[in-house]
């Protein structure tokens, strides 16, 4: 596992090196720039043209930005246009309920929290929810969200890779998860507490467009959450309207 978060940080670091001044890059200079061997560079690079994120030029050794950065910036700007249509909606949840509520929708493997506002509680974590990633596996956010995509495509995140563990309450194994993904189908909605945060509780409930998860509301606090109908029904009712406003406006 330290060796698979050691090459995604190399990785990333590649990417981050390109910018105005510097617009391609070759193998011993990345190995030099990152700190590397000159293996562990050749394998980075080949990585990210594999996945398109780098490019090799047609006549020299060099590589440069490729068209699976474009996809990302994209993805970013619409992540940013969903932040302000659907923050008024978890602006009022959050001041219903007192709670921090946040929106969230589908990134591969992950939930991307797009907007977080925090309630009268104040906020449980000592940094920004907005933009955090969220393992399909773990936590009421994403679990909301992968137990309504069909089976095949939700082992793809759960059984066909190896899940981390972040408290001792986060689940490992694809069969129990199952089992849950079921629950959270019949009940319409996810409660857990613990598995990402030890000390954070969280209620979901998945937002859907024509019938097809699109991503979940949340609400969640630090400590126990007393999980009402009445919480259930403003949680559902942020969902629904964030699934008729997108809606619409698709």
């Amino acid at each position: 596992m330290t060796e698979t978060l050691d090459s995604v940080e190399r990785a990333l670091e590649a990417l981050r090196i390109f910018g105005a001044d510097r617009r391609e890059i070759g193998v011993t200079e990345l190995a030099q720039l990152l700190g590397c061997s000159t293996s562990s560079a050749q394998r980075t690079i080949h990585t990210l043209a594999k996945l398109q994120f780098l490019r090799r030029d047609e006549h020299r050794p060099v590589y440069r930005l490729g068209i699976g950065v474009l996809h990302l910036a994209r993805a970013w700007q619409s992540t940013a246009s969903l932040a302000s249509i659907t923050r008024p909606a978890i602006e009022r949840l959050a001041e219903e309920t007192g709670l921090t509520a946040s929106f969230a929708v589908a990134d591969h493997a992950h939930m991307r929290a797009v907007v977080a506002v925090d309630g009268s509680e104040g906020p449980h974590r000592d940094y920004p929810i907005a933009g955090e990633l969220f393992p399909a596996h773990v936590g009421a956010i994403s679990k909301a969200y992968y137990a309504y995509l069909p089976r095949a495509m939700r082992e793809h995140f759960t059984s066909q890779r190896p899940l981390a563990r972040y408290t001792s309450l986060t689940s490992m194994n694809p069969e129990a998860l199952e089992v849950e993904f079921a629950a959270i189908r019949e009940h319409g909605y996810c409660v857990t507490q613990g598995e990402y945060d030890e000390q954070v509780s969280a209620l979901a409930v998945p937002v859907q467009l024509s019938n097809d998860p699109l991503g979940s509301v949340t609400v969640s606090r630090r400590g126990a959450l007393d999980v009402t109908d009445q919480l259930i029904a403003q949680t559902r009712a942020t969902a629904q309207a964030i699934g008729r406003l997108l809606g619409r406006r698709g």
